[in-house]
């Protein structure tokens, strides 16, 4: 089991969400489960996600998805994210 942390800027997080949901049916379903959305308390478009993935195979598979990586545009991801994978000691 994995846990990523993916923090990013968005240009608006309103509209961020909207696509964000949007595509969560489609990670619960290929078994990633949602831990937790943060924002930075001085800029509420500096984002964080927590996710969990079952390996870090299906967290690549996810995250390398076209359609995925054209919402992430959509969406106003500003940059790269920073993205921390982590194992549960």
């Amino acid at each position: 089991m994995i846990t990523a942390l993916i923090q990013h800027e968005v240009s608006d997080f309103g509209e961020w969400k909207k696509i964000f949901d949007a595509d969560q049916p489609k990670v619960q379903e290929a078994g990633a489960r949602l831990l937790g959305i943060y924002t930075s308390a001085k800029n509420p478009n500096d984002v964080t996600i927590m996710f969990e993935a079952p390996n870090i195979e299906l967290y690549d598979e996810l995250m390398s998805d076209p359609e995925r990586q054209e919402a992430i545009r959509r969406a106003g991801v500003i940059g790269e994210p920073r993205v921390t994978l982590l194992n549960k000691v």
